[in-house]
């Protein structure tokens, strides 16, 4: 990450959070300070879909290089088979398919048993984009950056779970944050840049991977959300899109047996793994033998959120599942943070989505074979970004 932080004006160091609860929400924010902006945005995404909404925030972004904006955007090639298999199966950047991708998303096709689109409309606008004066976009690259992150005139931050699409924006179940205050993007900076260590005594901070600058081997982030959940001492609020890694599993199995009230929401069928989703809710059940504790609610749609709330003071909310590939080798960004207002707005939010679900009770129905094909292709997925990060 580089931003220009000699340039902004000296203000006064605090952040305000504010949670945007809902894609309608969420999309409505990002639009509105696209329109605001006056100086710089800076952008990072995994799928960006060619939809309704993927084309309105291209709009939005080329009105506001057009009134003198500088626009980077960081699009991972890697999201692309997603596009291709998901929501309008149209990918806004990533129009020509080789034959590698095709190999691979034809891959999790089979492996998924969900059947995309390979057959790509062009795109006039994603065009404008890449060939705007004021805008930078970097998208044929395999950064696996599974962040979703804004910045607006260095001044504010929007991170959380959304990738760009109307999936993200009408269906799922969804978070995103805003931090605003000019400090929330200068600790951003020294985070991204590996010249600020994280500090989980501080009032906030981000749990990130990172294969830029120098935040590359500072520690696990892994390991600091399980410190986080083994620190629970009294509840454990969670909303999670996708689970597989059993340390975390382990995790919350160690904290319900121990006593803490353990909510985990999740979605009856996910649109990936979702069978492995479902043998992880399994497992918990039967490893707490259903302890009255402990409450499972499979959700009717899908929920995408990423969001975990400690004891109704801490908050770990962003991009990072519960899968060996957020905590193996994709690049990932979550705020962490002290902060018992923005964690009653949390377990609030999640409550009111358990209205809609389903509890769990005693086990969970899940297809086996269809569960370990599930973990082997996690398992392949996981190789080629850990390779990269052991190699940096």
């Amino acid at each position: 990450m580089s931003l220009d932080l000699s340039k902004r004006p000296a203000t006064k160091p605090s952040v305000e959070f504010d949670l945007l609860a809902g894609g309608e929400i969420a999309f409505d924010r990002i639009l509105r300070c696209i329109d605001e902006a006056s100086r710089s945005i800076w952008l990072r995404c995994f799928e960006w879909r060619d939809d309704e909404t993927g084309r309105e925030l291209a709009r939005a972004l080329l009105r506001a290089a057009d009134r003198g904006v500088a626009i980077t955007i960081l699009k991972d090639r890697v999201g692309m088979h997603y596009e291709y298999l998901a929501g309008s199966k149209q990918s806004f950047f990533h129009k020509k398919i080789g034959l590698l991708p095709r190999l691979q998303t034809w891959f999790l096709m089979a492996g998924y048993w969900r059947w995309g689109s390979l057959k790509q409309q062009p795109s006039p606008l994603a065009d404008a984009l890449t060939g705007h004066d004021r805008i930078s976009v970097s998208h044929d690259q395999k950064r696996f950056d599974h962040a979703k992150l804004y910045v607006f005139d260095d001044e504010r931050v929007i991170l959380g779970g959304m990738g760009i699409g109307d999936d993200f924006r009408w269906t799922n179940v969804d978070f995103m944050v805003e931090i605003s205050g000019a400090e929330a993007v200068r600790r951003l900076a020294e985070r991204y840049e590996g010249r600020e260590p994280f500090e989980p005594s501080r009032s906030f901070d981000y749990l990130l991977h990172s294969f830029q600058g120098g935040a590359r081997h500072e520690g696990s982030l892994a390991a600091q959300r399980l410190a986080l959940i083994g620190n629970a001492l009294h509840r454990l609020t969670i909303e999670m899109a996708y689970l597989g890694d059993r340390a975390c599993t382990d995790a919350l199995v160690a904290a319900a047996n121990r006593g803490v009230a353990v909510t985990l929401l999740t979605s009856a069928r996910a649109n990936i793994v979702g069978d492995l989703n479902l043998y992880t809710c399994d497992q918990i059940l039967r490893r707490t033998r259903n302890a009255e504790n402990l409450r499972i609610v499979l959700h009717p749609r899908m929920v995408h959120g990423k969001a975990i709330v400690v004891d109704g003071e801490w908050v770990d909310i962003g991009s990072t599942n519960f899968t060996p590939l957020s905590h193996g080798g994709y690049e990932e960004l979550d705020l962490y943070c002290r902060d018992p207002e923005l964690a009653q707005r949390v377990e609030a939010a999640i409550e009111d989505d358990i209205r809609d679900g389903t509890a769990a009770r005693t086990t969970v129905p899940y297809r086996r074979v269809y569960a370990a094909v599930e973990r082997l292709i996690v398992a392949y997925q996981s190789r080629v970004p850990r390779k990269r990060q052991s190699a940096t």
